[in-house]
């Protein structure tokens, strides 16, 4: 259980190391999908096939495009906000500041992203889907909302188990984002791919800046009350 005299991220020498490497990863498939290179399609066509493979003995198209507008971008702004709203009313303020930051931080850098790499969409996709389609919105913003959840809200739940349960359902869920945006023709699966790498780089970066500002954000009147 979160003890109150640690903050939620705690200074970590390793996490510039975890920065480095998921920025270079996150750099070498951007770079993949922009040239497109034949073991990517190699490796999308593979993925693929296998997810959309069983979709006529088996469909699931109906739980998948649940599963997809549940993550969609703009039930990712109000999962954050009710998130934040909650930290915030327990005087956690600067991780609800936090976690809101860090997820609009997420947007702007996908949408940069999206508009440097210019991937089209699969063939076939959904009206609905538009836009470029590296990286994923959904995954990515589905990454940063379970990552607050994972990083800010499981820490204070005092039963070990529950604290297991919860994230083993965190992992899952994230999973089932991945599987329904290949499913639904929405994505490559090196999309989805591409977009946990941009969450789990930017994360890392946010976290180093939390860890090195949030003791000195109690310095502002407004938050100075705040839990870290």
């Amino acid at each position: 259980m979160y003890d109150e005299d640690y903050m939620f991220i705690e200074p970590d020498h390793n996490r510039w190391a975890k920065l480095i490497v998921s920025f270079l990863l996150t750099a070498f498939i951007a770079v993949s999908v922009s040239m497109n290179f034949d073991y990517l399609q190699f490796l999308d066509s593979m993925i693929t096939t296998g997810i959309q493979g069983k979709a006529v003995s088996q469909p699931l198209e109906g739980f998948y495009t649940m599963i997809s507008f549940l993550a969609s971008p703009k039930m990712d702004i109000f999962w954050i906000l009710i998130i934040a709203f909650f930290l915030w009313g327990f005087k956690y303020k600067i991780p609800a500041l936090f976690a809101i930051f860090t997820l609009g931080g997420a947007d702007v850098i996908g949408f940069i992203i999206k508009n440097v790499v210019k991937r089209d969409r699969p063939p076939l996709h959904m009206a609905t889907d538009d836009g470029y389609s590296f990286p994923s919105g959904h995954v990515l913003g589905a990454f940063i909302v379970l990552a607050i959840i994972w990083i800010f809200v499981v820490p204070l739940i005092g039963k070990a188990s529950v604290r297991i349960l919860i994230r083993a359902i965190l992992i899952i869920g994230l999973m089932l984002v991945m599987f329904s945006r290949v499913y639904l023709n929405a994505h490559y699966p090196t999309d989805t791919i591409g977009a946990g790498f941009v969450a789990y780089t930017w994360l890392q970066l946010a976290e180093i800046l939390y860890s090195l500002y949030a003791p000195n954000l109690k310095q502002i009147n407004f938050i100075s009350n705040s839990k870290i």
